[in-house]
């Protein structure tokens, strides 16, 4: 249990109300905790942004009516393996998303085996500061070479949660955390 580290805006009283009151909030929304909700948010962003850039299979599937017509929509959507482009995908990374000196084609490969592979790393918390700062670079070339206006706003939020990642890891709940803990007893018991 970690000390609380706020700083009270207020002295006698309110001051200990405050202390009490927000000391119990960050016992309970822990680093760990914190860790794993980001790692879970921000691989969703990639890894929606994947499934519209390959095949995909549907689980789950549920019809809803929109407008009188019935659409066929799914719980959960998958990527088909091998992954296999769309074609006008590689037409945006040749077009609107041109990066310099990076043919398109390579580009939108890059793109999608990012958006597979890290956000996967994410999820489970393994090599969760490599999985992060890799997201953290995709999204910057993103700011930088393809949406430079948007700054301020959704990607501003995604380094954030990157940045944060990257700066503390994964937390205990993952793998990272796990092979921390059992790590050097392991080492300590192979040792002579």
């Amino acid at each position: 249990m970690t000390e609380f580290d706020g700083n009270p805006p207020l002295f006698g009283p309110l001051g200990r109300l405050y202390y009490r009151g927000f000391g119990a909030v960050q016992r309970v929304v822990t680093h760990d905790a914190t860790a794993l909700f980001l790692r879970v948010v921000i691989a969703g962003v990639f890894w929606r942004s994947l499934l519209t850039k390959v095949q995909t299979f549907g689980l789950f599937g549920y019809t809803e009516l929109i407008n009188d017509f019935a659409v066929q929509r799914y719980h959960l959507k998958l990527p088909v393996l091998p992954l296999d482009l769309r074609p006008a995908v590689i037409g945006q990374f040749e077009g609107d998303f041109a990066l310099p000196l990076i043919p398109g084609e390579v580009a939108a490969w890059m793109a999608t085996l990012g958006e597979f592979i890290l956000p996967i790393l994410l999820v489970m918390g393994l090599l969760t500061r490599f999985a992060a700062a890799g997201l953290l670079g995709m999204t910057l070339v993103i700011q930088i070479f393809v949406f430079p206006e948007a700054w301020w706003g959704t990607h501003a939020l995604w380094a954030a949660i990157l940045i944060y990642l990257v700066s503390r890891g994964g937390g205990r709940w993952s793998v990272d955390g796990l092979a921390g803990q059992f790590g050097p007893r392991l080492a300590a018991r192979r040792a002579p």
